[in-house]
């Protein structure tokens, strides 16, 4: 595998703050990495953990999956807040808890939750193939904290598996203000240097053409200038097809990943 993208510019779909295990590998390999702010995330009322609580306990959830690192820090700054950080451990902990990939699962283990599975694919296509392989899902209830924004095929899957599933809307996202970086963006794609573009989600993809569209380029045109398109899993990528976009899908579901896919396509 090429270990070098040598003054390769690539950009990613995520603000300074998320993109930084990005723009590190990106500089480390030589490269320059420029992040987009395309999403924000707006959370509920801290009282939200008291109802999450609940709920856990309510429906008597055997299973909690957390499906993003936005998801679990969204549910403890409010547990914080509140002072409600040591329930909402205790709560967690009575449960089977299931992370969809290794941020998440680090993201859960800082606040001493114990993580009892992790699929082997990083995605929700791996969440559900995670819980097909059981015995007999049938009957067995989740409970999944996750944004109002999240498609709907992690609840149908699971649901087809006979298993009962109870959604908890912890946040809900909207796209971004044009700043600075998108018009610095948008000029290199004009002078055709950008070489890769990383989406990493499908609001994601959705917001970056919500915010193209309200300036006066092609965006769809510059995108034909940019070497390789690359979406970090399936879902992404189907979003992205919707859009007539081809692009790269990681193997593996994770930044890394998305990095060491990079490294091949343009060291082509």
């Amino acid at each position: 595998m090429p270990s070098s993208l040598d003054s390769k510019i690539l950009a990613i779909t995520r603000n300074n703050r998320e993109a930084q295990e990005f723009s590190d590998l990106i500089a480390s390999a030589g490269g320059r990495a420029i992040p987009l702010p395309t999403i924000e995330i707006v959370p509920k009322d801290p009282s939200a953990v008291d109802e999450f609580i609940n709920a856990v306990n309510k429906n008597e959830n055997e299973y909690c999956a957390f499906l993003s690192p936005q998801a679990v820090d969204v549910l403890f700054s409010h547990a914080s807040r509140i002072c409600k950080t040591d329930e909402l451990v205790s709560v967690l902990n009575s449960r089977i808890v299931v992370a969809i990939g290794p941020k998440t699962k680090q993201r859960l283990v800082d606040h001493m939750i114990d993580v009892k599975m992790v699929p082997e694919r990083y995605s929700s296509i791996g969440l559900v193939e995670l819980f097909s392989k059981m015995e007999n899902p049938n009957g067995k209830k989740i409970l999944i904290p996750r944004s109002e924004a999240s498609n709907e095929f992690v609840e149908r899957a699971l649901s087809a598996l006979k298993m009962v599933v109870n959604l908890f809307f912890l946040y809900t996202v909207r796209t971004s203000e044009i700043t600075p970086i998108w018009n610095d963006f948008i000029l290199l794609l004009e002078q055709k240097k950008v070489d890769a573009i990383v989406f990493t989600s499908a609001s994601n993809v959705r917001s970056f053409f919500e915010i193209t569209q309200n300036t006066p380029h092609n965006i769809s045109s510059l995108l034909k200038n940019v070497k390789a398109v690359i979406a970090i899993g399936p879902m992404t990528n189907e979003e992205l097809k919707k859009r007539g976009i081809q692009s790269f899908e990681s193997s593996e579901h994770t930044i890394r990943g998305t990095v060491d896919l990079a490294k091949i396509v343009l060291g082509k």
